[in-house]
Order: structure tokens, then C-alpha cells, then sequence
């Protein structure tokens, strides 16, 4: 019986006139209100038990669920730890049912301190970053549970976690020294804490095939769940995890509103935000092109730009050795391609909403109104490797069945060899994927709500110092084309962007600051390696160096060694460097031409003949500080080996001790790598 049937009839019992007595209003009153909280508690019991949301006073209530709590943590920087979350929670919640709660969270705003000791089942999906390093948004909270692990380890606080289940799936790429670190340390760290891992801890390369790898460990954790009490187990839900078939109409999608006559007037993105300040990755400055020109010479068949951004009265503040991100966008004809695949005109304005209740946990839409054009241009990360998540809704955005058919297999368990084969392997793009099946016409909402990644921003070390440039930073980039596996000439989205721009354009930035920065103390001795763009961070350190040497500030050696492939070609700030070197900013200069000799020369082995002067200027004695910056797949490994190779024939250490002694220099500082 509603409350509305329930009060006319009390009031109808009562024979409700305007001369009943006092006490008699009172009473209604009373029962008024009991009935009021019956019928509230009613609700909220309705509620809980489907572990639903309740609206009271116009503010969303998230009802506690009565079967076991799951939490899903993730660190990203690209999206990735972000889906395999979503996959990870939707796949969970078929195979065992609705009674457990689930909860996805960006690990930034989770309160660890406080809560983690709570939980009774949480996973976390933890991409590393750059030199082992975690995402921006995971820093805080891996910061806090490494201490917290050491702390543990040494003593104290072992059971802060007893009681506590967890999995970790970690994501990187093979390439890279610290393969995986960040996922590594967090499990460690968690086992260090007194919690119970319920599965081993996954590795996922994205070299390779990383839906593969987070298949692999899926399968894995459902059959620990399977036989554990952890879940509750509802009877009928299914206990196998099997490749959904989607109809199009069931595709998580933005709901969309396409706009027409005087309605159909884009909104510049960066006046969404009333905080343009340039100071995160959501409220970018929209920053002038002061200098553009080419760094390379005309006898170079590659590019690469020198680019000055002006931040005269934006506030941002920066130091030497931060990054910047760059927002791109896709070239004129990437976009074109993918509006033929959509089937509408590019000039096509809309705007995207979150669907009611948002029930897939779709991301925030990107700004709108919105072209078609602008939005595959500055949102749409169109050369991204396809994942297998999205192929279930390009199947249902096929007309043929045959195309469906095969691209449902390609997503299947049966299906993972030739998916790694066609898709993991040579890394081919959603927009390569979509162009192998022409009957997919995917609607605007599924597109960027279920199938496309959003773009997201490149970062540059910082090639100024604002000692010399406070109104200005510095971009060294080189401009990426090559060949992929596939045989398609890819361009890098970012540094072709900024080959097409011009002076006086302007571009959304933001800074990012890091830990790579020269020694406190002046005297310090430092000995910087950094072949290509990787001298850009040096450029900056030179810089501040030049403007303390100005001061009358008495500096400490410096050693640079930079290389490249012909003197004649990619000799990047040739007179800034020798100026350095003439006049005592740079106490020595070592350049490395790979190709100008019958035998190629690297940075490394410009190390080597330097042992000497090196291991002693890293010598506790000297107390110098050691800096690389560049390609971490190869060049990062080799110069590690020659650092380990002259400590043992210079200092007399052993292969052990060598490595200890590179670790200590690490752990104090004295060793940083700005590597990518």
C-alpha cells in the first residue's frame, strides 16, 4: 500500500474536519510520520537489496549491498588499467551474480589510509610508468603503501591488512628495465602488510599481446574465486566467462544530441573549464607558439623541432627537468577515414550525455556542442592498438553476419591465437581493424563510448630552465614517421601535429613535474648522457647552470655526453653546446657520431674511454650525481651495462658489488633516468 493511500485513509478514519480537536491533530500528525519512516526504511530495504542507488532530497545515496564488497583499484596513464577495471568488474558480476558489490575507483581518489584496511576483496590494475615509475594519478597511493610495506618489513605493522584479499595485474611493457615494477611492489607490499593474495600476481606486456597476458591471469582468478568462499555464488549465475554477444542496442554508448540550425554552434573546448590554468591534464593552457623551427639540417631526411610556448601570465611555474604535456590532434586525413567509417558528414554537431544511471560507467563525455570533425580530430585516439574488449561492439555494429561472426571469434577464448596473430603482434589500430570489416557502422555514441580511446596528451622533457626562460617553455621533439608491421606509414600524432602548426598558434598545455633535477648543492659534480631529444632535460640544466655562473655562483664540474648520427645532419644545438663548453658552463663535451665512422660510436662507449675521469667523479669522495635521459629499449640498457662495467675496472668491485653500488646511487638520488 503506497503512503498516499495510507494517509487517506487514516485521515478518512478520522473523520478529518476543521473542528477536530487538538489532540486529534496531534495523533494524525504522529501516525503521519510513523508511516513516513515505514515507508523511507521500506526503500532503502528494497534498495539494498539489490545494491542499487536511492534518491533522498535530491542527493544520489550508493546503498551498501548485502553480499561480499569488491573493489577495483586502477593506475593509468593511456586508459588501459582503467577498461581491463571495467572488464575485470562486468565479467565478475555475470559469473557470480549481483549479490556481491562491486566498486570501480580511480586509485587517485581512494582514502588507502583509511579504507584499506576494510576491504575484504580488492584488485588493483597498476600500469608502470616511464623508469619503473607509477601513473600520475597512482604516486600518492603507491607512495604511501611502499612506506607502509617497509615499515612493515621492518618491524612494525605486519597485520595492518590481515584479513584482507587481494590481486594485483600489473601492466608495462618488456622493453623497459623495470618491467612491471610498480605492479611488483605493490604486491609485495601488500603480502609485506599482512593481506591474503588470492591469485599470482599478473604481468601484462604491452609489447605484445596485453589483452592476452590479462586473459591469461582472468582465467586464473576465477578459478581461485571459483573454489574460494570469497563471493557469494547466487544458484543459476554462470560460472563460465564466455564472449557476450552484444545487439547493437545493448553497446555501452553516450546517449547523443545532434544539433541543428542555430543549435549547431561548437563550443571551443577550452571554455568548458573555468580553470585553464595549465597546472593538470584536465584544465590544459591554451599556450601561444612563440619559436618553431627545424633543429636537423637540410642534408637529414628526419625532423625534429625546436618549439618555444609562451606562458606569460598563465601562472604555470616549472623547473628544469619537468615535463610538459602536449594535447595533439589527428591529421586532416586520419579524421577523414574516420568519418567515412561513420557514415556522416564531418560537420556534423552533437553533443554526447552519460546514458541514465550511467550502468556501463561510461567516462565523462568530452566537451560539446561538438563537430564530428573536431571531435575524431582532438578526441579519438584513431591509431590506437585495437583492443579485444571493443570487438564485440564492432560486431554488433556490423550488417553482415559473416563480418559479426569473425569479428566475435577474434574476441573469443577460441579465438586468442589468431587475435594476437592479426591484432596483438603487428599492433594493428582500431581504425585498420574497422576498414578490414566495411559493413561496421557503429552509431556516434558507441563509437566514443565503447570502441575508440580518447587521445591522450604526449609528454617532452622540458628543454629550458625558467632561471633563462621564466616566460617560455622549451619542446625538443622528434617528428615520428615510420613502417609498422602492417605496412601502413604511421605518423606520430603529437609531433606531426606540431609539425603542421605554425607561429602565433596555439596549443593546450599543461607541466607535470618530476624528480629529475640537478643536485642541490652547485658543486656537485654531474655527468649527464643523453643522445637525440634526450639532451632536451640537459639543455635546461645548462641553461640554469649558465644563469648561476651569471650570479657569480661557483659551479661544480659537468660532464655531457650526446650523440647522434652525423655531424653533418642531426647535430641538435651544435653553438649553444660549444658555447657551454668554451666558457666553463660544461667542463667537458663528448659527442658520439654513430654514422660518420667505419664503426658506429654510441654515447656508451664514449663512457668507457672516460672510465677513469667518470668513476671518480661518482666516487663517494667526489659525490657526483649521474643522469640519463632517451630511448629506455636499448640505449638506457647499454649505458647501465658501461656504468657497471668502468665501476668494476675502475673502482675494483666485483659484478655484485657493482650492482649494489648502483643501487645505492640510485636509493640517494645520484643515479636518475628520465627514460621513455
Amino acid at each position: 500500500m503506497s503512503l498516499d493511500v495510507e494517509l487517506d485513509l487514516l485521515l478518512r478514519s478520522g473523520g478529518f474536519v476543521p473542528t477536530l480537536s487538538l489532540v486529534s491533530v496531534v495523533l494524525v500528525t504522529l501516525s503521519a510520520i510513523v508511516l513516513f519512516f515505514r515507508y523511507r526504511k521500506a526503500s532503502h530495504a528494497s534498495a539494498l537489496a539489490v545494491g542499487k542507488h536511492i534518491q533522498h532530497n535530491g542527493v544520489v545515496e550508493e546503498l551498501e549491498a548485502t553480499g561480499p564488497k569488491v573493489t577495483l583499484l586502477y593506475g593509468t596513464q593511456t586508459g588501459t588499467a582503467e577498461r581491463f577495471a571495467k572488464q575485470l568488474k562486468n565479467e565478475m558480476s555475470s559469473r557470480y551474480g549481483d549479490s556481491n558489490h562491486y566498486s570501480i575507483v580511480d586509485i587517485e581518489d581512494y582514502k588507502a589510509e583509511e579504507v584499506l584496511c576494510k576491504e575484504q576483496l580488492v584488485f588493483f590494475l597498476m600500469a608502470t610508468y616511464g623508469d619503473g615509475e607509477p601513473t600520475d594519478n597512482a604516486a600518492d597511493f603507491y607512495n604511501w603503501l611502499i612506506k607502509a610495506g617497509k615499515e612493515a618489513e621492518d618491524g612494525g605493522g605486519a597485520s595492518l591488512l590481515k584479513g584482507v584479499s587481494y590481486g594485483v595485474f600489473g601492466l608495462g611493457n618488456k622493453q623497459y628495465e623495470h618491467f612491471c615494477a610498480v605492479g611488483h611492489k605493490v604486491h609485495a607490499a601488500m603480502e609485506q602488510l599482512g593481506a591474503q593474495p588470492v591469485v599470482r600476481r599478473g604481468d601484462g606486456d604491452d609489447d605484445v599481446d596485453i589483452d592476452a597476458d590479462f586473459e591469461s591471469w582472468r582465467t586464473e582468478l576465477y578459478t581461485s574465486l571459483d573454489g574460494s568462499s570469497l563471493l557469494d555464488k547466487r544458484e543459476g549465475s554462470s560460472t563460465q566467462t564466455t564472449t557476450a554477444v552484444l545487439t547493437e542496442g545493448a553497446v555501452p554508448a553516450y546517449t547523443v544530441q545532434v544539433l541543428s540550425g542555430s543549435q549547431a554552434q561548437e563550443v571551443a573546448p577550452l571554455s568548458a573549464s573555468s580553470d585553464n590554468s595549465g597546472s593538470s591534464a584536465s584544465h590544459p593552457y591554451s599556450a601561444r607558439i612563440g619559436v618553431l623551427r627545424e633543429l636537423h639540417t637540410r642534408k637529414s631526411d628526419r625532423s625534429c623541432l625546436h618549439v618555444e610556448l609562451d606562458i606569460q601570465g598563465s601562472g604555470i611555474q616549472y623547473e628544469a627537468g619537468d615535463h610538459v604535456g602536449l594535447y595533439g590532434e589527428n591529421s586532416p586525413d586520419i579524421v577523414e577515414q574516420a568519418g567515412r567509417i561513420l557514415g556522416l558528414p564531418l560537420d556534423t554537431v552533437f553533443t554526447l550525455q552519460l546514458p541514465e544511471g550511467n550502468p556501463d560507467e561510461l567516462a565523462p563525455p568530452f566537451p560539446g556542442p561538438v563537430s564530428l570533425r573536431t571531435a575524431l580530430a582532438k578526441y579519438a585516439d584513431l591509431w590506437a592498438p585495437a583492443h579485444k574488449a571493443c570487438f564485440t561492439a564492432l560486431a554488433a555494429s556490423a550488417s553482415s553476419e559473416s563480418e559479426a561472426a569473425r569479428l566475435r571469434h577474434l574476441a573469443s577464448s577460441e579465438g586468442k591465437a589468431e587475435f594476437s596473430e592479426w591484432v596483438g603482434a603487428p599492433r594493428r589500430s582500431l581504425l585498420e581493424v574497422v576498414q578490414a570489416f566495411p559493413s561496421v557502422k557503429p552509431s556516434i555514441g558507441a563509437f566514443f563510448g565503447s570502441m575508440v580511446p580518447r587521445l591522450q596528451p604526449r609528454f617532452y622533457s622540458i628543454s629550458s630552465s625558467p632561471k633563462q626562460c621564466p616566460d617560455s617553455i622549451h619542446v625538443t621533439c622528434a617528428v615520428v614517421v615510420d613502417t609498422t608491421a602492417t605496412g601502413r606509414q604511421h605518423e606520430g600524432v603529437c609531433s606531426n601535429y606540431l609539425k603542421r602548426q605554425s607561429v602565433e598558434e596555439r596549443i593546450p598545455i599543461f607541466v607535470r613535474h618530476s624528480h629529475f633535477k640537478l643536485p642541490q648543492q652547485v658543486s656537485t659534480p654531474v655527468v649527464m648522457v643523453g643522445p637525440g631529444t634526450g639532451l632536451a632535460p640537459f639543455r635546461g640544466f645548462l641553461q640554469e647552470r649558465a644563469a648561476l655562473q651569471k650570479a657569480g655562483v661557483d659551479l661544480g664540474p659537468a660532464y655531457l655526453f650526446f650523440g647522434c648520427r652525423k655531424k653533418s645532419q642531426d647535430y641538435i644545438y651544435e653553438q649553444e653546446l660549444c658555447m657551454y663548453a668554451r666558457n666553463g658552463v660544461l667542463q667537458k663535451l663528448f659527442v658520439a657520431f654513430s654514422r660518420d665512422a667505419a664503426s658506429k660510436v654510441y654515447v656508451q662507449h664514449q663512457m668507457q674511454e672516460q672510465a677513469a675521469e667518470v668513476a671518480k667523479l661518482l666516487s663517494d669522495q667526489e659525490g657526483g650525481h649521474v643522469y640519463v635521459c632517451g630511448d629506455a629499449k636499448r640505449m638506457a640498457k647499454d649505458v647501465h651495462a658501461a656504468l657497471l662495467e668502468l665501476l668494476q675496472t675502475q673502482s675494483g668491485l666485483s659484478g655484485k658489488d657493482a650492482e649494489q653500488r648502483v643501487k645505492d646511487l640510485t636509493s640517494n638520488n645520484r643515479y636518475q633516468r628520465d627514460v621513455w
